[in-house]
C-alpha cells in the first residue's frame, strides 16, 4: 500500500476537489481499501471550504478509482450510471454527455479537472483520475457559470511516497484491446518531491464496426513540498482519439396518428456501423495546470491555481432523420467540419481561514477567479448519407472534401469575486452564506465580419444554508441557491432556422432540504429539491431554437454507499422526479407537458461481495433501471423503461500481486433506448449497447 505525497499538506482548494481525506495528515491508501471503497468523508467543497459532508447544505456524490476499475468503465456516462439522478443524454457515440437532475450539463463549463474548466466535446480519459465528484443543483457559487443540474469534477491521481508500478491489460467483445501503465514515487530522498505517470493505449477494430476506436493517452504529475509553508503541484496530460461516428436514429410519423411519432426498429449500433468507415470523430486534447499552496499561519492559507485546456477536433456527424418500421432510412445526411478548436484558460486565487466574533466561529473563503473560453468552429458542409437500411447499411468511399470557409470565432470571458462564510453558532447549529459576483462577456466574429458583442452583463449567485446536526452521524439541512449559465446552441442538423446560434445566458434557482447519516463505513442521504429555469427547445411554430417559459423539476433522491459489513460494498440510489413545463408563450400547447429525456423514476444498485470462505474472490453485480420518459417536449413519443443487468468477478492472486477481472455488461442482451431528445434535437434516439464481455489483468510491482 502507498501513501500520498499530498498528505504532507492540508489543501483547501477552490475545488481540488471533493476528494476524500487525501488532503489530511493521516495515511491514506491511494489504491483504495474495502472499508471506504465507495464512501466519502471530508470533502473539499470549493468556495465553501474543506468540510465534513455532514456540515454542507448541498448534495455531493463521489465515485472512486476502485469502483471505476471494478466496473471496467472508460467514459463519464458509464461511471455516472451509478447515480440515479444522472441521465445519459449522449448525441450519437462520439462522446458521452449527461444531465444532472434532468438538466443538461454545460458543455463549456460543467466539466472540471481539479476544480478548473475543461475544454468541451471530448471523452475525458479516466486513467489519471482518482475520483469523479458531483455537486448537484445550481453550483455557480462553486464553479461560476454553469447549468442548474450541477458540476462534475475530475480529481487527478497524485504522486506517492512509495514507488509503485501497475500494469493493466484488457480485451473485450468486438476485438477491443487495451493497455494502461500507472507508476509513481518519490524523486528525492527527503520525499519532498514526487511524480505520477499514466499512459494508455486502446484499439477496437478497423473503423468498419460500430464500436471501433483508437486512442493514446499520457499524463504526468509532480508534487513538491518546497518548505513547511509552500507546496507546489504541476500537471499535464495529452490524448489522441479517433472513433467511429454513429448517428441518432430518426423517427417516423405514426400512420394511425400523424401528430405522434413511432420508434424505429432496434439495432445494436455496437455491431453495425450506420455512419461511414471514413467518417471519424477525431480529437487531440490536452491539459496543463499549476497550483501553489502557501500557509500564512496556522489558520490561514493562500491558494493560487491556473490551468489551460484545449481540444482540436475534426468533426463528422452522420444524421439519420427518419426511419420506417422496416428500418429503411427515409432521410439522412452527413455534416463535416475540419479543424475546430476549443481552448479554455481558467485560474483562481483565494485565502481561507478561521476567526471568531461574538462567540461565533467563522470559516471564511475569499477569492477571485477568471475563465476565458475561445472556440473556432461552424464551418459545416453537408453530404448525402447513403445509409439504405439500418440493418444493412451502405458504406461509400471517402469523398473529396470541399474548401471550407473561415470559421466563426467565439470568445466568452468570466471574472468573479466570491466570499463564503460558514458560521458555527454552537456544536449543533450552523449557517452557510455565500455570494459570487460574476462579470460575463461574450463576443463573436463571423467570417469576413468585425467582432460583435453578444452579451455583457453581471450576475450575482448566492447560497444560503442551515444545518442542524444533533450528532456527528446525523445531519438535517436546508438551502437556497441561484445559478447563472450559458444558453444552449441550436444544434446543426436539428432543422431550426437558427442552426448553430448560441442563445443568451439564463438564471436558475433551487430550494433543497435533506438528511445525511453516516457510520464508520457507510454514507446515507436523502434530498428533496425543486429547480426552475427557462426551457430551451425547438419551437415548431416559428422553426427557431428558443428560450421560453419555465422548466421545473421537483424530486427526491435517496443514496447509500460504502460497506455494510466486512467484504460487502455497495452503491445504491433512487430518484423520483416530477418534471413539468409552464408559462410558454411561444408554443402554448406545450404548457403542462413533460421535459424531454427526464424519467420520473430511476434506480440503480451495485454490490461487490468478497466471499468469506475464499477472500481472494469477489463477485459484483449491477442493476440499472431507467423509467419511461418523453422523447421530446411535444410529448409525441415515450421511450420505454428498461433494466440492464451487469455481472462481474475479481480474483486477486496474492503471491504475485495480480488481479483478474471479468465482466458481462448487459448480461441478458437487453434491447433498450439509451437517450433521446437531448439539446433540442427531437428527431432521434440513441440505442443502448448490446451484451459486451470484458476481461482484464492487473499486475502491481
Amino acid at each position: 500500500m502507498t501513501r500520498s505525497l499530498l498528505t504532507v499538506s492540508v489543501l483547501s482548494s477552490l475545488y481540488s476537489s471533493l476528494s476524500v481525506a487525501e488532503q489530511s495528515i493521516e495515511t491514506i491508501d491511494v489504491h483504495g481499501t474495502r472499508a471506504p471503497l465507495y464512501s466519502t468523508r471530508d470533502v473539499n467543497a470549493s468556495a465553501l471550504g474543506m468540510k465534513d459532508p455532514q456540515l454542507l447544505p448541498i448534495s455531493i456524490q463521489s465515485f472512486s478509482e476502485e469502483l471505476i476499475s471494478n466496473q471496467r468503465v472508460k467514459t463519464l456516462g458509464e461511471v455516472l450510471a451509478n447515480d440515479a439522478s444522472v441521465q445519459n443524454t449522449s448525441i450519437g457515440t462520439v462522446f458521452d454527455f449527461v444531465s444532472l437532475r434532468g438538466f443538461q450539463l454545460d458543455w463549456t463549463n460543467g466539466l472540471r479537472r481539479d476544480g478548473l474548466a475543461l475544454a468541451p466535446y471530448q471523452d475525458v480519459p479516466l486513467e489519471n483520475i482518482q475520483r469523479i465528484d458531483i455537486v448537484k443543483g445550481p453550483s455557480s457559487l462553486v464553479s461560476g457559470f454553469n447549468n442548474p443540474g450541477g458540476t462534475i469534477n475530475y480529481v487527478t491521481k497524485r504522486p506517492t511516497m512509495d514507488a509503485f508500478l501497475d500494469v493493466t491489460t484488457e480485451v473485450r467483445s468486438r476485438g477491443g484491446k487495451y493497455l494502461h501503465i500507472d507508476l509513481g514515487g518519490p524523486i528525492s530522498d527527503e520525499q519532498t518531491l514526487g511524480y505520477r505517470i499514466n499512459a494508455a493505449a486502446e484499439k477496437n477494430g478497423d473503423f468498419t464496426g460500430g464500436d471501433d476506436l483508437e486512442r493514446y493517452f499520457f499524463s504526468a504529475a509532480l508534487d513538491w513540498q518546497v518548505s513547511d509553508r509552500l507546496f507546489i503541484r504541476l500537471d499535464g496530460d495529452y490524448q489522441d482519439k479517433s472513433t467511429v461516428s454513429q448517428p441518432l436514429i430518426g423517427l417516423a410519423s405514426d400512420p394511425n396518428d400523424p401528430d405522434r411519432k413511432i420508434l424505429p426498429p432496434y439495432v445494436d449500433t455496437s455491431d453495425v456501423l450506420l455512419g461511414q468507415p471514413w467518417a471519424k470523430y477525431e480529437t487531440e486534447s490536452y491539459n496543463l495546470a499549476a497550483r501553489a499552496d502557501f500557509w500564512l499561519n496556522d489558520t490561514w492559507q493562500w491558494v493560487n491555481q491556473a490551468a489551460l485546456s484545449g481540444n482540436d477536433r475534426f468533426t463528422v456527424f452522420p444524421d439519420i432523420y427518419s426511419v420506417d418500421t422496416q428500418g429503411n432510412v427515409l432521410s439522412a445526411a452527413i455534416h463535416i467540419t475540419p479543424d475546430e478548436t476549443y481552448d479554455t484558460l481558467s485560474a483562481h486565487s483565494f485565502i481561507s481561514g478561521q476567526l471568531t466574533t461574538a462567540a461565533i466561529e467563522h470559516e471564511l473563503v475569499i477569492g477571485v477567479s477568471i475563465r476565458d473560453y475561445e472556440s473556432k468552429d461552424g464551418r459545416w458542409f453537408e453530404l448525402t448519407n447513403p445509409v439504405g437500411n439500418i440493418f444493412n447499411p451502405i458504406h461509400s468511399s471517402k469523398p473529396q472534401f470541399p474548401d471550407y470557409p473561415e470559421p466563426t470565432k467565439t470568445e466568452a470571458s468570466e471574472s468573479a469575486l466570491f466570499i463564503t462564510d460558514t458560521l458555527h453558532f454552537n456544536d449543533v447549529f450552523y449557517a452557510t452564506l455565500g455570494l459570487r459576483h460574476i462579470q460575463y462577456k461574450k463576443e463573436q466574429t463571423l467570417p469576413g465580419q468585425t467582432k460583435t458583442t453578444l452579451d455583457d452583463r453581471t450576475f450575482n449567485t448566492p447560497i444560503i444554508g442551515l444545518n442542524y446536526n444533533p450528532s456527528d452521524q446525523l445531519a438535517f439541512y436546508a438551502s437556497y441557491s441561484e445559478g447563472a449559465g450559458e444558453g444552449g446552441v441550436a444544434v446543426i442538423g436539428s432543422g431550426a432556422i437558427n442552426e448553430g446560434e448560441s442563445l443568451g445566458p439564463q438564471e436558475s434557482e433551487q430550494i433543497e432540504a435533506g438528511i445525511k447519516y453516516q457510520t464508520d463505513t457507510m454514507n446515507y442521504s436523502m434530498a428533496i429539491f425543486e429547480i426552475e429555469k427557462m426551457l430551451e427547445y425547438h419551437n415548431h411554430i416559428t422553426n427557431y431554437f428558443v428560450q421560453d417559459g419555465v422548466q421545473s423539476h421537483k424530486g427526491i433522491e435517496l443514496n447509500a454507499s460504502g460497506s455494510f459489513t466486512h467484504g460487502l460494498a455497495t452503491v445504491a440510489s433512487i430518484t423520483l422526479m416530477d418534471p413539468s413545463l409552464d408559462k410558454l408563450d411561444g408554443e402554448p400547447a406545450l404548457n403542462g407537458n413533460t421535459p424531454a429525456n427526464v424519467p420520473e423514476f430511476q434506480a440503480n444498485l451495485y454490490v461487490d461481495y468478497q466471499l468469506p470462505f475464499w477472500e481472494a474472490l469477489s463477485i459484483n453485480a449491477g442493476i440499472f433501471h431507467v423509467g419511461e420518459r418523453e422523447q421530446n417536449v411535444n410529448n409525441t413519443l415515450k421511450l420505454p423503461a428498461y433494466t440492464r443487468f451487469d455481472l462481474g468477478a475479481k480474483y486477486h492472486f496474492t503471491d504475485i500481486n495480480t488481479t483478474l477481472r471479468l465482466k458481462a455488461e448487459n448480461l441478458f442482451d437487453k434491447e433498450y433506448w439509451l437517450s433521446g431528445g437531448a439539446k433540442g434535437i427531437d428527431w432521434g434516439v440513441a440505442p443502448g449497447r448490446g451484451r459486451t464481455f470484458i476481461a482484464s489483468l492487473s499486475v502491481s510491482f
